[in-house]
């Protein structure tokens, strides 16, 4: 009845405790056994095991199953009545518990302490989830700190605390802070060999709840099919109700948990999660603490969250089991903008805590734009070292590695002549801007802000256009990592360090390394540049010079139009008709109804008289560089150059002329065809000029 089955390391904690220094710390992942080395002693001591633990959840889950294996326990929470606790406590006194479960919070009364505590025979003392007394860890509560004096008032004969995640800065303050200084510190280890870990990015609500939809679908099939289920974790409440909201909309059996609900909302959610009721639970940080389901089979961060710390105790609730299980973080700029902000914002960290804060999640950004095995970069983090997989083989840095994907890395050295055009290029600007921004500036895109501001006459305009954007845009994150450059809190703008500028100035040797160049497999997220043809590739920047144009047109950035992935995709498969568009990743019904007619007509531009130099199977020194057009002395690229043969004043300005002509031209019931045939215009530059000028019904979007 009271016999349990332990590990080698349970076995030596346990030792410890009971017959050796009887100080110990265990740090061992979620799931892992933990309170194992400190139930079994309980039940074989004279006494009772006075437990610390901060969620009351957790508290009755673990005494319901101490219980049910017939060992005496109970616990004193917020949740019961006055009538309940005086019960419960007179049991305990009486000796008729082996161990007792409370809250940190109730350490504050010091009647408490006096009368109950001090007159119970305390067979050890644990502490679980000790991180929360560290100032520095990811989780502190300020009620553990109680949990010193606490020591030194009982003096207990065996101490023993728990946790899942701790740095070695973070284990050396809890045992300094327990007053446990000689502790024997054992690790389990942080290797995860069932879990399957990758990070993708994926900008934009919709665009994140599409890729979340595409893993549940993958891991648990569809929904009540008995594989299993998963969690969602979301960087605010509002994003937790929305995502849950939005896969219910599906089909999929999906709630969502944070601290802003009733307890018995919340209540409910758990239990309906820990019954197998639900698919998939979306939840901020609040949730998770106490979940004893081994089947989760899939973890997804919708946002970046603070610290690497909370990122592996989240993502390690998945496959608890053993069995093959994923952990998948999705990224976005705007996200660590957001995060940054946050810290800023909290006016109730000290400096030093929220500078500890930054540097914690610049850790963070730093394991997601890795380009070494994950697994290995966390058991770095912890120093872990004995547990060093050398490479896991599973995660998407290996996988793509594996299969040639992944080029090299250059070092710090190699890498620092670019990183330092990179910082010159910013620290050259007049103003901050955000992400996108610089990437537009460093890769010699004329954006509407880059002309909005004038910055294509700047002499480091275009300092980096021979990379994509995708490339520059792991750069940045990269140097937010490595503190070069730093997210203004107010404006999510980014800015150059002092520590940036002293590498620009070369008074400092640059840390930061280059990411490697990935070609990444056509699949249904899409394509790289690098997976392009030299005619692909050029059709690849029409579609981007018509994407301007539209956004311009639009008032809207860019990015609203479709992404780069989406273009990609369209330039490699050439889609002939609206039915091949909708098979295009990105462009949903609502998007080929409003554009798709201007696609098509882009795609028959460039692909009807195809010069040579765009051909497929033209070779690459064919490729002739932008030229001066000889009507308007203005620069054009090779692409315009061409359409411009067909439709001669194509990319040049409106004119208020110009204008006046095509609303004549559409009062006397023209098509867009037409018009541009007598404007020497592209037919979708008309058709977008005619729904500027409300000469067309606006779409859903604008109305």
């Amino acid at each position: 009845m009271n016999s349990f089955t332990l590990y080698d390391w349970q076995r030596e904690a346990i030792d410890e405790l009971v017959d050796g220094s009887g100080r110990v710390l265990v740090v061992a992942p979620t799931g892992g056994g933990k309170s194992m080395c400190f139930q079994q002693p309980a039940v074989d001591l004279e006494g009772v095991a006075l437990v610390i633990t901060p969620l009351v959840a957790l508290m009755a889950d673990q005494v319901a199953s101490l219980e049910a294996r017939g060992i005496p326990a109970t616990y004193l929470a917020s949740n019961l009545d006055a009538a309940e606790v005086r019960r419960r406590t007179e049991r305990a006194l009486a000796g008729g518990v082996k161990l007792l479960y409370i809250a940190p919070e109730r350490l504050a009364a010091d009647w408490f302490v006096d009368e109950v505590l001090a007159r119970l025979p305390i067979s050890l003392l644990a502490v679980d989830e000790a991180h929360c007394i560290s100032h520095w860890g990811h989780d502190f509560r300020p009620d553990y700190l109680q949990l010193g004096a606490l020591v030194a008032r009982l003096r207990p004969q065996r101490l023993i605390a728990c946790t899942a995640t701790a740095t070695p800065a973070v284990r050396q303050e809890i045992v300094d802070r327990l007053g446990m200084p000689g502790a024997r510190q054992i690790l389990r280890g942080f290797a995860r060999h069932n879990l399957r870990l990758s990070v993708e990015e994926a900008s934009g609500a919709k665009a994140k709840e599409q890729h979340i939809a595409l893993e549940l679908k993958r891991w648990l099939g569809k929904p009540r099919a008995g594989r299993g289920t998963a969690i969602v974790y979301t960087g605010s409440r509002r994003q937790a109700e929305e995502v849950a909201a939005g896969l219910r909309a599906l089909g999929w059996r999906a709630a969502h948990y944070h601290a802003g609900m009733p307890g018995d909302e919340r209540g409910a959610a758990q239990e309906a999660f820990q019954a197998g009721a639900l698919d998939v639970m979306v939840a901020t940080n609040a949730f998770g603490m106490g979940i004893d389901r081994p089947d989760i089979r899939l973890v997804v961060h919708q946002s970046l969250p603070e610290s690497l710390e909370a990122y592996y105790q989240e993502v390690g609730r998945a496959g608890r089991d053993g069995e093959p299980a994923a952990g998948v973080l999705l990224l976005a700029d705007p996200d660590i903008a957001w995060r940054f902000r946050m810290i800023a914002q909290d006016s109730a960290a000290a400096p030093e805590q929220a500078l500890h804060r930054r540097e914690l999640l610049r850790a963070m950004v730093a394991y997601a734009e890795t380009s070494a095995c994950r697994h290995d970069q966390i058991l770095e983090y912890f120093e872990d070292v004995a547990e060093e997989l050398g490479g896991c083989s599973q995660c998407d840095n290996c996988v793509a590695a594996a299969e040639g994907r992944l080029g090299e890395e250059p070092d710090a050295a190699a890498s620092s002549g670019v990183v330092r055009d990179a910082l010159s290029a910013i620290r050259g600007l007049p103003f901050a801007v955000g992400a996108g921004v610089l990437a537009s500036y460093l890769l010699g895109h004329g954006s509407a802000q880059i002309r909005r501001y004038d910055w294509q006459a700047r002499d480091k305009f275009g300092v980096l256009r021979d990379r994509s954007e995708g490339w520059l845009r792991r750069l940045l994150r990269r140097c937010v990592a490595g503190g070069l450059l730093a997210f203004d809190a107010e404006h999510a703008t980014l800015r150059i360090t002092k520590r940036g500028a002293d590498v620009t100035a070369g008074v400092r040797e640059n840390a930061v390394r280059l990411p490697p160049e990935t070609r990444t497999r056509r699949i249904g997220a899409g394509v790289e540049s690098g997976d392009l043809s030299g005619g692909e590739l050029a059709l690849f920047e029409a579609l981007k010079a018509w994407r301007r144009l539209r956004a311009d047109a639009d008032g809207v950035p860019a990015y609203v139009i479709c992404h780069d992935a989406t273009l990609r995709s369209i330039a490699a498969a050439r889609p002939a008709s609206t039915e091949a568009l909708l098979a295009v990743n990105g462009l949903g019904p609502a998007k080929v109804q409003r554009y798709g007619a201007q696609l098509l007509a882009e795609l028959r531009d460039h692909g009807g008289a195809v010069p040579a130099e765009f051909r497929r199977d033209a070779p690459a020194e064919a490729h002739p560089e932008p030229d001066e057009d000889a009507g308007t002395g203005r620069r054009f690229s090779e692409h315009q150059l061409a359409v411009r043969r067909t439709h001669a004043r194509a990319y040049e300005r409106w004119s208020d002329e110009e204008d006046a002509r095509v609303a004549a031209l559409a009062g006397e019931g023209r098509t867009p065809d037409e018009i541009a045939a007598a404007l020497e215009r592209q037919p979708n530059a008309i058709a977008m000029r005619m729904e500027k000028l409300g000469l067309t019904p606006p779409s859903p979007a604008h109305a």
